[in-house]
């Protein structure tokens, strides 16, 4: 046990030194929001996957993978990778190229800067600072769990602290200090995941020893019809790759590259990331599910202690301090980052749509952004759905608020304000109700269906529908404005930043 407190220590320590560092270095809003606009491809590509591969991710997946098999790898995380390919190629030029024409830090900026509409600002304001709150509490009550583990203590007093570490450091530091714990946090779980996976099949005698212990139980546990339906399966696989593309965390960081050049090889490193963390719910799911079949593991009445489980009974105590460790990376590199985008959300972009401007802007970012982890922190405490289900809000609310808006907005003129607003709304709302409804079982859903990708459809359909039969033009000249540089700055033209009208 020492062992595994003097790992995760020299890891606290680690992201403290970063924060006090990023601290000294803020001395602006763009410091505090999108790290003053001076990140490479590589620090950007390693911060976009860590945040995106998040507490929910790695626990999540690691539970789903022992309770569904094989889908849950197909559902969650073989397919995720395309999400960055498609983020890199359509998101990336061009906003970074409003992001240069224009003061940009966030999406409800793009928003603002699109859409001749305050509602749409409004809206998107709004829901980024809901959707951050709905992320947040699944990595608080993750942060609880593992912090529980290695301290011995109560879940509640577990998330209050792993909250505070991550508030301290990204309250002195903003986006700043996000970014650079994110790149180390990025590297710790990479290597903690493939060690993790030989480890974890070796516990079962081998990849091919596990596969037939399993088979021999059930065969349906390796097929990708197996335990769930293929709609549903395929549903949650449109829902992960769209709303990947459209998750904030990931998005905003074309905001912050120093130039366009730096968006050539973000999107393979990214995607390698992702793909080589994914081997930590592969093995240690399907590892424990062959522990059960021969009866040294229990049969889990809660599935999210699958990994848990795993790290206490069946590792040394060094490499449980290492995976401890990878696993609050995972869960503070989305933490910080949507700590800070929440807190841009209440203050600089709630307060823009409404035509206030903010004074002494650092200040009430901070204040705000301690504001978001005391929110999450009381959802986290008394709402009991598990952390996937935490998660899984938070992600289909941002795919549903966020993709028709941005990804169709910055390509497509005839996009209105009007219909962004009506998107967003529903998407918030539609996803909230769905899932609400669904627990109460006031309403049963058919399971073919996958909830999130049912919300996200609807969503785009009703922005398409809505932008054409209530065309404005104003919104079609916000279109070619948004790209066009404000006085006094000049857009960057290298060859990867294309004109709205050859890319």
């Amino acid at each position: 046990m020492t062992t595994v407190l003097a790992i995760v220590i020299v890891y606290f320590i680690a992201m403290f030194a970063i924060g006090y560092w990023a601290n000294r270095r803020v001395k602006s809003s763009k410091d505090f929001l999108v790290a003053g606009q001076t990140l490479g491809f590589f620090v950007m590509a390693i911060a976009s996957f860590s945040s995106i591969q998040s507490g929910f991710g790695m626990i999540g997946h690691t539970s789903n993978t022992n309770a569904w098999g094989i889908q849950a790898i197909i559902a969650a995380a073989l397919l995720v990778p395309l999400a960055f390919a498609l983020a890199w190629f359509l998101l990336g030029a061009r906003l970074y190229k409003i992001a240069r024409a224009h003061d940009v830090h966030s999406i409800p900026d793009i928003i603002r800067i699109r859409y001749k509409s305050r509602g749409a600002h409004f809206a998107m304001s709004v829901a980024i600072f809901i959707g951050s709150v709905a992320y947040m509490t699944s990595q608080i009550t993750a942060m609880g769990v593992i912090m529980g583990l290695i301290f011995d203590i109560e879940l509640a007093t577990g998330a209050m602290i792993g909250a505070g570490i991550v508030a301290a450091y990204t309250i002195a530091g903003g986006m700043l200090a996000a970014i650079w714990t994110d790149l180390i946090q990025g590297l710790l779980m990479i290597g903690m995941s493939l060690i993790a996976f030989f480890v974890a099949i070796n516990t079962v005698g081998g990849w091919g020893s596990m596969l037939n212990t399993i088979a021999q139980s059930d065969p349906g546990f390796l097929q990708i019809n197996g335990t769930q339906s293929m709609g549903w399966i395929f549903g949650f696989v449109y829902l992960a790759i769209l709303g990947g593309a459209a998750q904030p965390q990931l998005a905003t960081k074309f905001l912050m590259l120093r130039n366009a050049s730096e968006l050539r090889w973000g999107a393979l490193v990214a995607a390698i990331g992702y793909s080589i963390t994914a081997l930590f719910a592969l093995g240690i799911g399907l590892a424990t599910r062959a522990l059960t079949v021969e009866g040294r593991a229990p049969g889990f009445d809660n599935y999210d202690n699958t990994t848990t489980w795993f790290l206490d009974n069946m590792t040394n105590t060094t490499f449980a301090g290492f995976a401890l460790a990878g696993l609050l990376a995972a869960i503070m590199s989305s933490a910080s980052s949507f700590i800070t985008i929440g807190a841009s959300a209440l203050t600089r972009d709630l307060m823009g749509s409404l035509g206030k401007a903010l004074q002494r802007e650092l200040l009430w970012y901070r204040l705000a952004s301690a504001f978001v982890v005391v929110c999450s922190l009381v959802f986290a405490l008394y709402l009991t759905q598990v952390v996937f289900l935490l998660g899984a809000i938070g992600w289909a609310a941002f795919a549903s608020a966020i993709f028709a808006p941005v990804v169709i907005g910055i390509f497509w003129k005839r996009a209105t304000g009007l219909a962004t607003t009506i998107a967003v709304t529903f998407g918030i709302l539609g996803n909230l109700a769905l899932t609400i409804l669904a627990r109460e079982e006031l309403i049963t859903i058919p399971e073919y269906m996958q909830d999130g990708a049912t919300i996200i459809s609807l969503s785009v359909v009703l922005f398409l529908i809505i932008s054409v039969l209530v065309p404005s033009k104003q919104d079609q000249k916000q279109f070619v404005t948004a790209y066009t540089p404000e006085p006094g700055r000049s857009a960057d033209t290298t060859e990867h930043t294309a004109s709205p009208a050859t890319h």
